[in-house]
């Protein structure tokens, strides 16, 4: 919950904030131990998709930190209420975005991208030249930042705080568990 308050307020996580995260993926096999199996092909397979997202440029690395974690979980089934309570504040939240007026693609000036993270930047415009910024999301704003022009516009995108949503279905799908079956953590796995 600690990434996603993070994602949302500074969109940005801490790598520290992974810790425990990490910690609790392994005890999770610890405690699954010699039956690993089904939860490491969990793992597995939600790797092998966050790491194929990142490197088509569609997530940044916490996403991909936060897909694996949180898809952690050693129940079997667990992805499914995670990924439709996920996907229900995404809708939600897309929606309000909508309804706001907030538009997905727009061009700003760049003293106004550097105040603001929800931004992803897609190019540089000044004096009628046109920059694309082709980089992965993690190193895109740090290119414009570096690089930035006074005066000039930046072309930018909407970005969705993929970590929050996450964080936010995961504790959906936990209070789901502990309303529905409270012994869900008191029974052996």
């Amino acid at each position: 919950m600690i990434a996603a308050y993070q994602d949302i307020k500074i969109r940005a996580v801490d790598d520290i904030v992974w810790i425990p995260a990490i910690v609790g993926s392994i005890l999770a096999f610890y405690l699954l131990y010699p039956n690993v199996s089904l939860l490491a092909l969990k793992i597995g397979m939600m790797t092998a998709f966050a790491l194929a997202f990142s490197f088509l440029g569609q997530i940044a690395a916490a996403d991909v930190i936060a897909l694996v974690v949180v898809f952690a979980d050693p129940y079997a089934f667990s992805m499914l209420p995670i990924f439709f309570a996920t996907l229900a504040f995404l809708i939600g939240h897309v929606l309000y975005n909508r309804l706001k007026g907030i538009p997905r693609k727009t061009t700003i000036p760049v003293e106004q991208f550097l105040k603001e993270q929800n931004w992803i930047p897609l190019a540089t415009l000044k004096d009628g030249k046109r920059t694309e910024i082709d980089e992965g999301l993690d190193s895109a704003r740090d290119r414009v930042e570096e690089n930035h022009e006074p005066g000039s516009m930046i072309e930018v995108e909407y970005g969705i705080p993929t970590v929050a949503y996450l964080g936010l279905g995961y504790f959906a799908y936990l209070v789901y568990i502990l309303v529905f079956n409270q012994g869900a953590f008191l029974l052996p796995l």
